[in-house]
């Protein structure tokens, strides 16, 4: 121990005894004032023992029931003034005050060790810049430190005796039904909530609950955790758009390939029309059948441009039950030019069998298109063996469904491939070190995980995992 925390130690050890010491003789002069019984006396010394061992101090508390057991033999037991007992019974009630304050001394102090304990690991939760928030089965906020405070702007007092969801306004991404039926079937639940500050402001959580039982197996509590991820989050949006518009201007030649193709099909259907009806006798049958095929390429010019209007401004994700075989295609038909440019040979190798995963077209195929012209441009250098890129699907251990893009470029520096996910790292002369970052923002998003490795021999393999849903699922 310190020096100057013993010197304080016995400072307050000592300042007990004198005080007590004083409180014992005034309340010995009292007592024997009013000719009170021993039985009165001992409860009043008993009393203020159990007070002054609230202050802390085992070592005086047993000393004061010391002088108290003798104040009480002096003054209150036959002969008076003296320390002989002559009555049986004295000595028993004698035994039992020094019985009953001793153990009421050691329960107290006790006690103010646990409630020491529970102060420093309250302290230490305060602590994190998490917040901690503990929650009755009834949703009524019990317990709120310090990083609570600081992530949602509500004191303790403030908060404490609240219904959580009153307060916080929490938005959640699933039915809060479905997540208490999950709560308490497996005792954890984790998720990205969005919840409500004082000010009226929205933060992005991630959170975890945990449900606390008694010794029965009955739910008593809930324990939650959050972290402040809106910044995160800013940032991850942030890098979406720039993530947007780089892959509009990277592949504008690929939309305009693709745009192409109805429009010539329409200008020669029309033309052909033209020719059908400008005849003696017009074949209106054929020239029908011609404008039927020109409405057909004008719908499939219109969803083109939905989906670049929806890439461009960044609209919300679409989640929707999707094959991934076919967001698959769509990709491949977009890049032939740019395959065809690289002198690259595509290799297409995707289960027919796969379970649908639930996901936005939109960006599955960004994640998709931006792996392929990586190993695109990965092969730009290589000239003593074949260009071949290949895509494949699969099903995945978990039941889930795997997207995996290999090239047989010179693969990923084994010093790199640490960081190739991260934020603005490029290895590229002329590259802006977002597009692999944001797509492992993607698929995270999706609840799935994106990978990247070495292959043996040449080139690299990029693995996209996603979760399957059941039918039931996909009709929600």
């Amino acid at each position: 121990m310190h020096p100057d925390a013993r010197s304080a130690r016995f400072r307050l050890t000592a300042s007990i005894l004198a005080g007590g010491g004083i409180g014992l003789a005034l309340t010995t002069w009292l007592c024997f004032r009013f000719d009170v019984g021993l039985a009165v006396a001992s409860l009043v010394y008993l009393t203020e023992i159990v007070l002054l061992s609230l202050l802390e101090s085992f070592l005086s508390s047993a000393v004061l029931s010391l002088v108290a057991v003798c104040l009480l033999d002096f003054f209150f037991t036959l002969p008076l003034f003296s320390f002989q007992i002559n009555a049986v019974q004295d000595v028993v009630a004698l035994a039992a005050f020094v019985a009953a304050s001793f153990v009421v001394t050691t329960l107290v102090q006790r006690a103010h060790q646990l409630i020491e304990v529970h102060r420093k690991q309250a302290q230490l939760l305060d602590l994190t810049h998490d917040s901690v928030v503990v929650r009755n089965m009834d949703d009524v906020i019990t317990y709120w430190n310090k990083g609570a405070e600081r992530i949602y702007s509500w004191s303790d007092e403030e908060a404490l005796g609240k219904i959580a969801r009153s307060l916080l306004r929490t938005r959640f991404p699933l039915p809060l039904a479905d997540i208490q039926a999950s709560l308490l079937a497996t005792d954890y639940w984790e998720g990205e909530v969005i919840s409500t500050r004082k000010d009226g402001s929205q933060v992005a959580l991630s959170t975890r609950w945990a449900l606390l039982r008694n010794d029965r197996g009955q739910p008593i509590a809930m324990l939650e955790t959050s972290t402040d991820i809106t910044e995160n989050r800013a940032k991850e949006e942030a890098l979406q758009r720039v993530s947007r518009l780089t892959t509009m201007a990277e592949f504008g030649a690929s939309f305009a390939h693709e745009l192409a193709q109805p429009l010539s099909a329409a200008a020669t259907n029309a033309s052909a029309c033209m020719q059908w009806l400008d005849r003696d006798t017009p074949n209106v049958e054929k020239a029908l059948a011609g404008l039927r095929r020109v409405m057909c390429e004008t719908e499939r010019l219109s969803e083109l441009f939905q989906r670049v209007r929806m890439l461009a401004k960044g609209t919300a994700p679409q989640m929707t039950p999707l094959e991934i075989g076919q967001v698959v295609d769509d990709v491949i038909a977009l890049l032939q030019r740019d395959l065809l440019n690289h002198r690259i040979a595509l290799t297409r190798k995707l289960s027919p069998d796969l379970p649908v995963v639930l996901g936005d077209r939109i960006q599955l195929a960004q994640v998709i298109t931006n792996l392929l012209m990586n190993g695109i441009q990965a092969m730009d250098s290589i000239e003593d063996r074949p260009r071949e890129l290949s895509i494949e699907s699969q099903c995945s251990d978990e039941a889930g469904v795997i997207v995996a893009v290999q090239d047989s470029g010179d693969g990923i520096d084994p010093g790199v491939i640490a960081r190739i996910f991260e934020p603005f790292y490029t290895t590229k002369p002329e590259g802006m070190g977002i597009g692999l970052a944001i797509c492992r923002s993607i698929v995270r998003a999706h609840g799935g995980q994106l990978r990247a490795m070495n292959r043996a021999g040449h080139g690299a393999r990029f693995e996209i995992s996603l979760p399957a849903v059941t039918a039931a699922e996909a009709k929600k």
